[in-house]
């Protein structure tokens, strides 16, 4: 390999700073530049930095501007869709490896996880050119016909969060444009520069105001979410924005698609192979640092091996090395954020008072956001490190005592995105999978994302799907079309 194009953190560095001096934003058919000064360093060494040009609300109300007068002008040909999506599909894969090293630089996830994210940024524009809406009959007789028909709303919002800043925004725009709508896509603060860098690839394969992306200031979120001329908000990130964005919607009724924190629980049956099980719960929790939606959040294991399970999880705990994106001996990365490195870090604390902390990982600030996996027994009712989400290395675990109390225990937090279930034991499996109050439950395996698949979460975890046919459904207007036969023309053709 030319070592001039390795990937290197020096490499990284160069992208991420052409990406940011390059980072324009997708306005209307044409890249135009920021206005505001801002700063991203990398959350793996502090001393390497970039600076871009974010843009304000002006620039948010003039992308809303232009994917309303787009989907006004739109003919509504799904062909000319389609062809757009593959084309936005080629682009990013001619930049998968520039996307990758830019999402690792801003992000701090291992390059590997990096590419794997750049690489299905490609293949979600391609499913979703292949999977348009479709129209069903839901009844008919010899005097009538009744459709369901499937419209595009009109101007759909997509707020994406910085643990997955460009797949969860292909995911969207894809379910966007193929249905028949319009984007205005807002990547969080903490990663713009993959999506400046996506925007840049596809500006000539787009027409004008079909798919907006604006790196945008904090000024920018209230007036996407409040703005009557937006048909849907979908956002992806914390409980309290969501909420806030829902009461910016509430003014105008827009409908909102919001997938939100999680506290998901990972339950041991008691007939569970845990040189198995154990190893897996370990990579959900600590695989990402604990920095995804559905990472296992708490263990919950039967009284009787909830001590060998805890020491296998410390065991696991102890051979983790934190390292930055380019390691190849690192097997977590750091946490992308200085406000999510002290979040754990008065988690940590509260634990101590409230728990048993039975390992505790390094943590080291002075030159990124490093924080080891640490594990955490006898947490008392109320502890935050059970109840609240972490998304952070944080795992504690519980033992249950029956069937009944491990299922009230898992239920017992105002989440409900995901669950997993590990047991051999189908009678287990009948009793526990369908009385938890998640979104989706995966049973003796870890999540397995796809566009094709819906997801999203129940109770404070969200509202409506994203992916496959719900997902679909959420960025449509379903109508229902009667077609009633005259009497003359019944009567003609018995």
């Amino acid at each position: 390999m030319n070592m001039q194009h390795a990937a290197t953190p020096e490499r990284a560095h160069q992208l991420a700073a052409d990406a940011a001096t390059q980072g324009l934003h997708l306005i209307g058919g044409e890249l135009v530049p920021g206005t505001t000064p801002a700063t991203i360093r990398a959350p793996w060494d502090l001393s390497l930095s970039v600076e871009y040009q974010a843009v304000g609300a002006e620039a948010a109300r003039r992308a809303i501007a232009a994917a309303s007068n787009a989907f006004a002008a739109d003919t509504g040909d799904r062909e000319l869709r389609q062809r757009v999506l593959l084309a936005m599909a080629e682009r990013a894969e001619a930049i998968e490896e520039e996307l990758a090293m830019i999402i690792s630089f801003e992000n701090g996830k291992l390059l590997r996880s990096a590419r794997m994210e750049a690489t299905a940024v490609s293949m979600s524009f391609r499913y979703w050119a292949h999977s348009a809406p479709q129209n069903e009959v839901l009844s008919s007789d010899e005097l009538h016909v009744t459709e369901l028909q499937r419209k595009p709303l009109g101007v759909v919002v997509a707020i994406t969060p910085f643990n997955m800043p460009v797949l969860m925004m292909a995911n969207k725009i894809g379910a966007a444009l193929t249905t028949g709508n319009t984007v205005v896509a807002k990547p969080s603060p903490a990663t713009p520069l993959a999506a400046l860098r996506l925007a840049r690839a596809i500006a000539d394969v787009v027409p004008e105001g079909w798919v907006n992306i604006i790196a945008g200031t904090e000024d920018t979120g209230p007036v996407l979410s409040e703005s009557p001329e937006v048909a849907l908000v979908s956002f992806t990130g914390s409980v309290p924005v969501g909420r806030t964005i829902m009461a910016s919607a509430a003014s105008s009724l827009t409908r909102v698609q919001l997938e939100l924190g999680g506290n998901d629980p990972a339950i041991i049956g008691p007939d569970a192979d845990l040189d198995t099980v154990v190893p897996k719960i370990f990579t959900s929790a600590f695989g990402s640092s604990g920095q995804a939606c559905v990472a296992a959040k708490r263990v919950y294991a039967p009284e009787g091996v909830a001590g060998d399970v805890t020491n296998r999880l410390v065991a696991l705990a102890r051979e983790t090395k934190i390292g930055h994106p380019f390691d190849p001996e690192a097997t977590a990365p750091v946490l992308t954020t200085r406000a999510q490195y002290e979040k754990i870090e008065l988690m940590l604390e509260e634990a101590h008072s409230a728990a048993e902390v039975v390992f505790e990982g390094k943590r080291d600030s002075a030159r990124g956001y490093y924080v080891h996996p640490s594990i955490v027994v006898s947490a008392r009712p109320g502890a935050s490190v059970v109840d609240d989400e972490q998304f952070g290395p944080i795992l504690p675990v519980v033992p249950y005592s029956s069937t009944q109390e491990v299922i009230e225990m898992a239920n017992s937090t105002p989440f409900g995105l995901g669950a997993t279930v590990w047991s051999p034991d189908q009678t287990f499996l009948d009793t526990v999978v369908p009385r938890l109050h998640a979104g989706t439950v995966w049973v003796n395996g870890l999540g397995r994302p796809s566009p094709a698949v819906p997801f999203g979460g129940a109770k404070q975890s969200g509202i409506g799907r994203e992916g496959g046919r719900p997902g679909l459904d959420d960025m449509s207007e379903l109508v229902t079309v009667t077609h009633y036969t005259t009497s003359e023309t019944a009567a003609s053709s018995a």
